[in-house]
């Protein structure tokens, strides 16, 4: 954010830690314009909340902990923001890869991850990249601070629902490392899932196995037209998507039979 040519003057930076226990190392330096928050209770929603009850502007832009910011990323969003006359505008998100060779995880994230334009179309954004006036959150009120996962969608349909337009810009753009590892995207896949179901309040299993196998067909169909990505990517992509829709049916089957428990009583 030190790199960003949006004048500094004209912008607060605001980090929020989430984990009070890891302190920032005291050798770290700070831009002038930013400023360390602790955010004790838990969950990234909850953390935005935060910054935004400390944040002093009209306009709020939120970032992952693990994004890297183009320098010219809050100067193209103000611009874009004023030119669409947007309320809400989610950027464009580059992913970063360890190796040229990509890994099967990474396969997957480089088909199917952060779709920004899709998400948009769809009312909807991640918080990875995202721009937002003050005055819809004024409107629409906080981030669900109680959903671990699945909130950012939560929020900025909510607040397109009340009416507020939401536009894509493809040239505020946001580098984000691509998860490398299947076991990352398996633990991501079960928070999501877990996430989903409290968001939807989902009680039965059909109703969340349908939400999971949707849209199959419109996946694949993009998935082979995709110029950008080799057949030995498109195939592994496949591969991890067939494997992650097991998981989040898994993860719902045993979430309910929790949910279903029978009951002891008391003798």
């Amino acid at each position: 954010m030190a790199a960003q040519h949006y004048p500094q003057d004209r912008h607060e930076v605001l980090v929020v830690n989430n984990a009070p226990e890891e302190a920032a190392p005291a050798s770290m330096a700070w831009p002038d314009n930013a400023r360390l928050i602790v955010e004790a209770a838990p969950g990234s929603y909850a953390a935005r909340n935060r910054g935004i009850s400390e944040a002093r502007g009209e306009v709020l832009a939120f970032l992952d902990a693990d994004c890297v910011p183009e320098p010219d990323w809050l100067e193209s969003a103000m611009a874009c923001m004023e030119a669409e006359g947007a309320d809400l505008l989610a950027g464009h998100i580059t992913l970063i890869y360890q190796r040229s060779r990509l890994t099967p995880a990474e396969c997957f994230e480089k088909a199917f991850a952060f779709r920004q334009a899709d998400n948009a179309a769809a009312g909807v954004s991640v918080t990875a990249n995202l721009i937002v006036r003050r005055k819809v959150i004024e409107a629409v009120g906080a981030f669900d601070d109680s959903l671990m996962s699945g909130g950012d969608f939560e929020w900025t349909r909510r607040a397109t629902m009340a009416g507020f337009k939401l536009v894509y810009c493809p040239a505020a753009v946001v580098r984000h490392p691509a998860r490398h590892s299947l076991a990352s995207l398996v633990q991501k896949a079960r928070r999501v899932s877990t996430g989903s179901m409290a968001l939807h309040n989902e009680t039965r299993v059909f109703q969340g196995a349908r939400r999971v196998l949707a849209n199959i067909r419109a996946d694949l169909r993009e998935l082979f037209r995709r110029p950008d990505m080799t057949w030995r990517e498109r195939w592994w992509a496949l591969l991890v998507m067939a494997y992650l829709k097991l998981v989040k049916v898994h993860q719902r089957l045993t979430m309910t039979s929790r949910t279903h428990e029978p009951r002891k009583l008391p003798r």
